[in-house]
């Protein structure tokens, strides 16, 4: 019996300075919601790239729903369909009305004062909102708003493309080459 056994836990490419390998594929039926789970994670709403990204990921994911299976894309299932719909639609019928009704507010000079820095921080403060940069929140949530509703087009156009004998479909997603 051997106590303190050191087992190895890298690989080959990671011993080199290269990336780990991938992880297991997703289990059968589970395909599209670690695509989707994959395409959100990396999401920062406060990054416009980063909308930018997602809204230019939904519309290859367009493409592809608008393909169907037989020709390149792909078809989902809609009692899964309708689950992605179901969630969507939470965040773009329920959470944006109430979020976009109070971000008027956000666009207004906050009253830190009449001295220097306190209106220099105003300033900056209501640029971070809206000024239109990089990180601008209001219109960075505006264009993730119409990504969310794209991607939700997308997914019933992916539903109507479903055929019930072609059950294999369901489970494969193509990669979505994001670079």
């Amino acid at each position: 019996m051997t106590s303190g056994a050191n087992f190895d836990t890298q690989s080959q490419a990671e011993k080199q300075g290269g990336a780990p390998p991938p992880g297991p594929p997703p289990a059968a039926g589970d395909a599209g919601n670690s695509f989707l789970s994959n395409m959100l994670s990396g999401l920062d709403p406060m990054d416009a790239e980063s909308v930018k990204q997602f809204n230019a990921d939904v519309q290859k994911i367009k493409d592809l729903a608008g393909a169907g299976p037989a020709n390149g894309g792909f078809a989902i299932e809609p009692e899964s369909g309708q689950k992605y719909i179901d969630a969507i639609g939470r965040y773009l019928d329920g959470a944006w009305p109430n979020l976009s009704w109070g971000i008027d507010s956000l666009k207004q000079h906050p009253a830190l004062g009449d001295g220097n820095y306190a209106t220099a921080v105003a300033k900056f403060d209501a640029g971070v909102m809206d000024d239109g940069g990089p990180k601008s929140l209001i219109p960075n949530l505006h264009s993730l708003s119409d990504g969310l509703l794209a991607l939700k087009e997308a997914i019933g156009v992916a539903m109507a493309s479903y055929n019930k004998e072609d059950e294999e479909s369901s489970l494969v997603f193509k990669a979505v080459d994001a670079g």
